[in-house]
């Protein structure tokens, strides 16, 4: 098969992105890998997954909107790719590349640093992609999964698929509700002060995920944390998924403290 030196990894996206770049390579330096991950924003997307053929491109990050779209260019999909629809990663080996879906991971790796998530009752709000991959790992630990949309046809479309309960939209959500775990798998507050839920829908000290990365701290985390929630921010889903993507490229445990080092150091720089 082709092959590059060193080894060629990286992403493609709508728009250049910097975070996999800083992450990944700040990861292989320190493990001493001759690799090196670079972002690419692609104007034809079937050229460019025959150029990682071509050139021996070992693994590819994915994000919008490119994750669906992706599919029918790959030869093999995994287990998750199949079952959330749509990919993130992209694995070449020998030339055959297969799709995985790693948010999923990085959710799940988040839940568990908080303790044992079997048996959990679970809200998500949310049905888009993010939601999808994240309801696919939650099946793993429990069945007791309830949903809310804004858009009602596509949240039961999801729960359907998925063996989940759908509950109505956002807005119906309130502290009668009994739930372990609330998940806001929207982009509700990304870039912005929005919520997708007020402090007053919310009850106190449970477990509260939020996948918007930016900013660090979003409005939804600030008010989990302030009714003693256990509140985890986007931003860690994000490192623990691509840690997931490091250890399908190299095959080797991915060094979480140094990935999430260069993205904190890369948010005080840019407060300086």
């Amino acid at each position: 098969m082709a092959q590059s030196f060193p080894v060629l990894c990286g992403s493609i996206a709508g728009s250049i992105g910097g975070n996999g770049v800083l992450m990944h390579n700040a990861a292989y330096k320190a493990l001493g890998l001759n690799y090196c991950y670079v972002s690419f924003q692609p104007d034809n997307l079937e050229d460019t997954i025959k150029g990682v053929r071509a050139m021996g491109i070992r693994g590819l990050g994915v994000t919008m909107p490119f994750k669906q779209e992706v599919i029918k260019y790959l030869d093999e999909l995994d287990e998750s790719a199949k079952a959330i629809g749509a990919v993130n990663t992209i694995v070449n080996n020998n030339g055959i590349l297969k799709g995985y879906n790693t948010d999923w991971t990085g959710a799940i790796r988040c839940l568990e640093e908080t303790g044992d998530i079997h048996g959990k009752k679970t809200v998500v709000i949310g049905a888009g992609g993010a939601a999808r991959a994240i309801i696919y790992g939650l099946k793993k630990y429990t069945d007791d999964i309830v949903v809310y949309n804004i858009e009602e046809d596509i949240g039961k479309e999801v729960c359907k698929h998925f063996g989940v309960r759908y509950a109505g939209v956002p807005a119906d959500f309130n502290r009668s509700v009994n739930y372990d775990i609330l998940i806001n798998a929207t982009s509700v507050g990304f870039k912005t002060d929005a919520s997708v839920l007020s402090a007053e829908q919310m009850r106190e000290n449970k477990i509260v995920l939020d996948v918007v990365f930016m900013p660090f701290e979003t409005t939804f985390v600030k008010i989990a944390r302030s009714l003693g929630c256990t509140a985890i921010p986007g931003y860690r889903m994000l490192i623990h998924q691509a840690c997931y993507q490091f250890e399908l490229y190299t095959g080797m445990k991915a060094p979480f403290d140094v990935m999430e080092k260069a993205m904190l150091d890369k948010v005080k720089e840019s407060k300086s």
